[in-house]
């Protein structure tokens, strides 16, 4: 096989259908879902043979896509998210890519077009964003964070490409969709954070942080030329930032 994609799944009837459709020009489709209890086995087993569905209890992120890569068979590895799309552009580029078989560039950076609430953004932190998500198999794993994921080249010799995309990604469809993630990213990021520092942060900096990251998403990253949607991004991770220290703070820091 040249090309498997790998896609880790909970509970995404409503996304997975589209994000296998755009990934049917692989020779293979691995899914790790972690015992969904709506319709995406369904969905997915009815795509057929290029179907490889699997259950493994979620321990992680990383970890997730790290067991669906040692199951692929494919000489190249592409994982994308269940709310991703790859366009036609992307699809022509991945293809040509796996056959020239450049053996100095064995790890690539993807472009990706980030939708909120029904709209692209073209600023805010959000754009440009290109993330590793291309490599020959073994040639790069994903680190094991409880947030944040990155695929990160097993030898840092090895040269990273950058395709231009795009994999549009239908992030938060509403806003209440990007409020539970928040907290959910900040809870575990929040426990992260305190099993390495083991003590709770000052008061100060919970302060400090959430301001700094809404000055660097509505400032300094152009969020204000996206319009209301860049100044609810931008206070939306600065909120986000203020409940993972103040997790710290307050629950863990007693």
């Amino acid at each position: 096989m040249k090309l498997s994609v790998t896609i880790i799944t909970y509970n995404e009837e409503l996304n997975i259908a589209h994000a296998i459709q755009s990934a049917l020009f692989a020779d293979e489709i691995i899914i790790i879902d972690s015992f969904s209890t709506d319709k995406t086995k369904e969905i997915c087993l009815g795509f057929g043979s290029k179907i490889k569905f699997f259950d493994n209890k979620f321990l992680g992120y990383g970890q997730q896509k790290n067991f669906a890569a040692n199951l692929a068979q494919g000489e190249w590895i592409l994982n994308i998210d269940s709310d991703e799309i790859i366009s036609d552009e992307l699809k022509t580029q991945i293809l040509n890519t796996i056959n020239e078989k450049n053996p100095e560039v064995r790890t690539y950076k993807i472009s990706r077009k980030n939708q909120y609430c029904g709209e692209w953004i073209h600023h805010s932190g959000w754009s440009p964003d290109y993330r590793s998500r291309l490599c020959v198999k073994n040639a790069a794993s994903w680190s094991e964070p409880p947030v944040h994921e990155d695929l990160l080249p097993n030898d840092e010799k090895n040269r990273i490409g950058f395709l231009a995309g795009p994999l549009y990604h239908h992030s938060f469809p509403t806003f209440k969709k990007q409020i539970q993630t928040n907290v959910k990213y900040a809870t575990l990021g929040a426990n992260f954070w305190f099993s390495k520092n083991k003590k709770r942060p000052s008061f100060l900096l919970l302060l400090i942080k959430p301001l700094g990251k809404f000055m660097e998403c509505y400032l300094f990253k152009l969020g204000f030329l996206d319009g209301k949607r860049g100044l609810v991004i931008a206070i939306n991770a600065a909120n986000s930032i203020f409940v993972k220290y103040g997790i710290c703070y307050f629950d863990q820091g007693k």
